[in-house]
């Protein structure tokens, strides 16, 4: 397996921790997730909060994992990559790419990990067009005015005219298909 994650990066997200963001195959569907266990340097436990699944690291489009399946995406100088090896501090990148070092900033000759209890929520009209974004509350706000196809909290759109926003009181994250890479 080589040198293991250290397990500091598993577990239940939190707010200020480093837990490594995963999506898996939960059963149903794709989900965003975190890792219980390490089994391998491409197999992991894997957990949604809700369903715990044994999934092995894959380069696909989250969209597409089917049972067994998990993804960690990482972002190489703008760029969402797969992550088809773990360990240490290096992770194999796509299928056949390069060795590379990770960390959770990206910073340096470093390809950025997605924490899984970082997420900053922002007020609607803070929004940027062209970025993912999960509706978090609706509050007053008209999210059809800026790309939504409805107002209803968990839904998922890219925002198209921000400048547009209808009210002020409703919030929203990027949605980790913005980060996940899904136009692989």
């Amino acid at each position: 397996m080589g040198r293991p994650l250290n397990k500091r990066y598993f577990g239940t997200p939190t707010a200020g921790g480093n837990e490594i963001k995963v999506q898996f195959y939960n059963g149903t569907t794709s989900a965003a997730g975190w890792i219980v266990k390490q089994l391998g340097s491409k197999k992991f436990r894997c957990t949604d909060g809700t369903n715990t699944k044994d999934c092995t690291l894959v380069n696909a489009a989250s969209a597409a994992l089917t049972a067994g399946q998990m993804t960690i995406t990482v972002d190489d100088n703008g760029t969402p990559k797969q992550v088809t090896k773990i360990s240490g501090r290096v992770a194999q990148l796509e299928d056949t790419g390069p060795k590379v070092k990770w960390d959770f900033t990206g910073t340096g000759a470093t390809v950025q990990v997605e924490e899984a209890g970082s997420e900053t929520v922002i007020n609607a009209e803070d929004g940027v067009n062209g970025v993912t974004y999960e509706i978090v509350t609706a509050g007053d706000t008209d999210f059809t005015t800026i790309g939504a196809a409805d107002s209803n909290v968990g839904t998922v759109f890219t925002a198209a005219t921000i400048a547009n926003a209808a009210g002020t009181t409703g919030t929203m994250k990027i949605a980790s298909d913005d980060f996940e890479g899904d136009g692989q």
